[in-house]
């Protein structure tokens, strides 16, 4: 226990200077860099880490593409757009390289190795591009709120009245009761933050929006926390790694956020919960 709190105040010095300082080009390579750790661990679970003619490419575009959105943000269609054919031509270098290979390479491992890549760059970009809409100031807030306040509720809930499992297979803890407990509270909580802003800025919140981005995002966070724990279980590991001692790896850390991201920006930038 004492190692877990020693882990997390290292992680809040760190951290909320640069959530303060977002505007700045630092954001970004952080951003980059745990996109680099989180390929790595994952590459590590997978069993294809020591084969870097697979992976050395993924690192060098999850690290790039982070900092490249800090510098096309004013340009969002156009960057998604040049993502895509990245995430194209990536897909066939794997899958070629997996034919050259000649069954040397297990194909599932590539495919799943494929996947995670584009998941995990996909969702520290979005990361990234939240922060630099119109309003994003406040809308980048909302993927660290999303999922942290889900999983908090989720825990503290399902300890006090869960008594039906969700998937036990996957994730032996995790309760309906829980669940819907971190959905509410989510909600919630994001009302609470848009009342905060509205009392401390000149930016009008759109409360419908955000009750229903702390409604969704509340599914994806639970989501993305289960598609974590299916992995690291198919796979026989506890933890992605220990860059976070008594937390385990970037991964155990970021899953939920990872996957709520994605899901923030592309409501952002249909729906802006700020104007």
């Amino acid at each position: 226990m004492k190692t877990r709190i020693l882990t997390a105040l290292g992680m809040a010095i760190f951290g909320i200077p640069l959530l303060i300082f977002s505007q700045y080009i630092i954001y970004p390579i952080a951003a980059g860099i745990l996109s680099v750790f989180a390929l790595y661990e994952m590459a590590g679970v997978i069993g294809v880490r020591k084969n870097l003619v697979l992976t050395a490419p993924t690192y060098v575009i999850g690290l790039a593409t982070p900092i490249l959105a800090y510098f096309f943000s004013h340009r969002v269609t156009d960057f998604i757009f040049v993502g895509l054919l990245v995430i194209m031509a990536v897909m066939l270098y794997f899958f070629g390289y997996a034919v050259v290979c000649r069954g040397s390479l297990k194909f599932a491992d590539v495919a799943t190795h494929f996947t995670t890549f584009t998941y995990i760059t996909v969702s520290f970009t979005a990361l990234t591009l939240v922060r630099y809409l119109p309003y994003g100031l406040y809308c980048f807030l909302l993927v660290f709120l999303g999922s942290w306040v889900s999983d908090v509720f989720a825990y503290f809930v399902g300890c006090a009245i869960g008594k039906h499992k969700m998937i036990p297979e996957i994730s032996p803890k995790k309760t309906w009761e829980g669940a819907i407990g971190g959905i509410f509270f989510t909600v919630v909580a994001f009302l609470v933050y848009g009342i905060i802003i509205s009392l401390t800025t000149d930016v009008r919140p759109n409360y419908i929006v955000l009750a229903i981005l702390g409604l969704l995002l509340s599914i994806v966070s639970i989501f993305g926390d289960l598609v974590a724990s299916l992995i690291k279980r198919e796979h026989g590991v506890k933890d992605y790694g220990y860059i976070f001692p008594g937390h385990g790896g970037v991964l155990d850390r970021f899953d939920s956020a990872l996957a709520v991201a994605p899901v923030l920006f592309a409501i952002c930038m249909l729906f802006p919960p700020f104007v």
